[in-house]
């Protein structure tokens, strides 16, 4: 008996500790899903095709050097050859001292077995970040909300009855 109680207790005061866990947890989501996200991958050459797919995230394409000329630049598929439409929200950021400027967003439009190509207007290399969708993004978020008071609650009740 005396065992179970020290159980109980403890596990209560494991999800107390949600108090402190579940706001860390929503800003740690938070942070995943900002723009322009992590960088997945290494240099890309351009004209070297990639998979623009990061599994259930958004995907950034970027491009090296920041003066390239977006009007120039023609993006590919491998398998056949429709052109990307660039949607250059002509943001530019810095990963690590490299300056890019975007080319486009893949929010799951093309998947792992598309191949792509990019190349022209003085492009010389591609990155690609990615972050978490803003539906995902707000599903864990919600998730994090809900339970992180439940949890609290419940480890406050079960020790309250425990001391007794």
């Amino acid at each position: 008996m005396k065992n179970a109680k020290k159980v109980i207790s403890l596990f209560a005061i494991s999800c107390m500790l949600c108090i402190i866990v579940g706001p860390m947890a929503i800003w740690v989501v938070y942070q995943k899903a900002a723009f322009p996200g992590e960088l997945t991958s290494s240099e890309i050459a351009a004209s070297e095709t990639f998979s623009p797919a990061d599994h259930r995230k958004d995907t950034e394409i970027w491009a090296y050097p920041v003066t390239t000329n977006l009007n120039e630049v023609h993006c590919v598929t491998e398998k056949d050859d429709q052109e990307i439409p660039l949607n250059s929200k002509n943001t530019e950021v810095a990963f690590s001292d490299t300056k890019v400027t975007h080319l486009f967003t893949n929010d799951g439009e093309y998947s792992h077995f598309d191949r792509i190509q990019c190349q022209g207007g003085g492009l010389e290399s591609i990155f690609i970040s990615s972050h978490f969708s803003g539906q995902t993004a707000y599903r864990l978020i919600i998730a994090v909300s809900i339970a992180t008071p439940v949890l609290v609650g419940t480890g406050f009740i079960l020790y309250r009855r425990n001391q007794r």
